[in-house]
This record gives structure tokens, sequence and C-alpha cells, in this order.
């Protein structure tokens, strides 16, 4: 009598394994590598998408930049937590974003225009970009190694002086005046005459940062170090051409001020406005410190080369600075429209 094996299994055992197919890459050598799908009987899936060696390292890449600024962040708001010289900084942050709602909320119902654009796009293009400047102040005095007190000089400094600014700047838009090279009347010329104070007297704390940053004093990076430097000094360069501006009396060059403008900015789109230059050189406080950061987390750049490439992007920034400068200076437009 013959013997025969008999095998039980359970009803719920998974399906046995297909192999639908096997695909070996090759190019004219021996066999580089495989793949084999595989898939649960007639219910298995399709093969996964397969994705090329460049497309995983740049996601890769990219989560890991994401994976550091989220460790960076983390880390500068426990550094933040810390330091409570910069306080009055942050309550003057609150009141330029409270200023900006309201001034949202208003927009819609504005009907009075003052040098071509309403009289309420100004104050809300200044509140915006003073928020932005107020909060690079505080990232930098966070950072910075240095006393107490000079942490607070810089704090009340930056902050009365932007207050200051604001208010004139939003008090003369309300009265459906220009703020700036305005002598029409007494109080206008005295709006605008401490107005060209406050302006080179916040210059004035920020050449204090520059040169702490000169000193190497702020805890980051050697690349993150040199391009505060140089946001620093293009920052000074632009509140440079803003006293130009005050010097020529007007912000353009070869037309009438109030004439037609871009949308927003109102920068004149037919002659010269110092106005493009002295917008790179102020927003160059933020944008090539950022560069630095950028810059030092490129894992595929070599260590040493990571200062060289901030000290290009930074020349690349101010050859664009005095290019539009010049441009203004011989009365052309940024665009002309």
């Amino acid at each position: 009598m013959s013997k025969q094996t008999f095998v039980m299994t359970p009803k719920n055992y998974p399906r046995p394994l297909e192999v639908p197919h096997a695909k070996v890459m090759v190019s004219g050598e021996p066999a580089i590598g495989s793949e084999l799908f595989l898939k649960e009987g007639s219910r298995g899936s399709t093969s996964p998408r397969h994705r090329r060696p460049s497309e995983r390292a740049a996601t890769k890449t990219f989560s890991k930049m994401i994976h550091r600024l989220k460790e960076d962040v983390r880390s500068w708001y426990q550094l933040h937590r810390r330091n409570d010289t910069t306080n009055v900084l942050v309550w003057t942050i609150y009141l330029q974003l409270m200023l900006m709602a309201v001034l949202l909320i208003l927009l819609p119902f504005d009907t009075v225009q003052v040098a071509g654009r309403y009289r309420l796009i100004k104050p809300l293009n200044f509140s915006m970009s003073m928020a932005m400047y107020l909060a690079t102040v505080v990232i930098l005095l966070d950072y910075l190694r240095a006393s107490m007190w000079w942490k607070k000089v810089i704090s009340w400094g930056v902050s009365i002086c932007i207050l200051t600014a604001i208010t004139c700047i939003t008090m003369q838009a309300m009265r459906g005046t220009t703020s700036h090279f305005n002598n029409s009347t007494p109080f206008d010329s005295t709006v605008s005459s401490l107005m060209d104070i406050v302006d080179p007297l916040n210059s004035a704390f920020v050449l204090v940062l520059l040169i702490f940053a000169l000193q190497s004093r702020y805890n980051v990076s050697r690349s993150s170090q040199l391009g505060i430097v140089f946001g620093i000094l293009v920052f000074l360069a632009g509140s440079v051409i803003g006293g130009v501006m005050v010097a020529h009396g007007q912000s353009v060059v070869g037309v009438a001020p109030g004439g037609p403008g871009l949308p927003v900015v109102n920068w004149s789109t037919t002659g010269g406005d110092f106005r493009v230059a002295h917008f790179l050189g102020i927003h160059a406080l933020q944008i090539l410190p950022i560069a630095g950061w950028l810059v030092d987390r490129l894992e595929g750049l070599p260590r040493r080369a990571k200062p060289t490439a901030v000290v290009a992007v930074s020349a690349g920034y101010v050859l664009l600075m005095g290019i539009v400068f010049l441009q203004a200076m011989n009365g052309v437009p940024l665009v002309r429209m």
C-alpha cells in the first residue's frame, strides 16, 4: 500500500505569489540591475513606479533641507524664548500687522488718490516692509553675542524709529497728502523733516549691527555670517539712495512726480525712479542672509567653496542694484509702458 502526504491549510491562508514578469536591465554590458514585480494572486496591485536615481536624490535632498529648516526654526525659537531684550521689537511687529489688517479692510472703500494711486496703498506697503525688517532685526539680535545693554538699545532705538515713520506715513495718507518731499505747508514740512531724521537714525542702529557682524559676533556658520555682512552693507547702501532721493527732492528723474507707475509699488513707467534700487537695497537685509543660509545647507558644495558662493551671489545682487540705480540716474524707467 503506497503512502501519500496529507496537508491541511487554513482557509485564510494567503494566496501564493505569482511572478507576472521579471525585467533585467542591460546596456550591452553584463546586467547592472533587475526588478522583480510580485503580486498576490489575481488581486495583486500594479508595479510601483520606478524612480531614477537623480529623482530619488533630489527628493531626498529636498526632504533633508526641509527637515533642517524645521530644526533651525525650532532651535531659534528656543533661543528667542530665553532672550527678553527683543520684546519691544516683537510688540512693534504686532502693531504693524494690526495696521496692515485695518488697511486691508479699508482699502476696498478707499476713493482718494494721492500721487497716482489710492492713498492707503502706501502705508500698507510700508507696514508690510517694516514688519519684515523688524522680524529680521529680532533674529539678528537673538543670534548676536553681545551684552544685554547693546541689545536693548538697538531694540528700543529701531522700534521708536519705525513707529515714528509709520505714524507719519499713515497720518499723511489719511489726510490725503504725501509724507515724503512735502513742503506745501509748515505742518507737512515738519512731518517730512521728522522722517528725514528717523530714517538715518535707524540706519545708525543697523550700522552697529554691521560692526558686530564684521567682528563675527553672530552665532551662525561662516556662510551665514557673510550673508549677514553683505546684507547689512547693501541695506546701508539702499539707505544712502534714500538720502539721494531727499537731496534730489523727489524719487523720479526726468518726469514730474505722480505720473504713470507700476501697480502697487507705483514705480514710474515713463522716467527714472530711485525707488527700485532703494527697494533692492532695503530688502537685501533679508535676501542675502537667507542666501547665505541656503548655501550653507548645500551638501554637494565643498565647505571651502561655500563662502565664495555667498560672495558671488552678493556680488550679483550688488551688480543688479547698481544697474537699476544708473538706469534711474539716466531717466530710464524699469519698465516702459
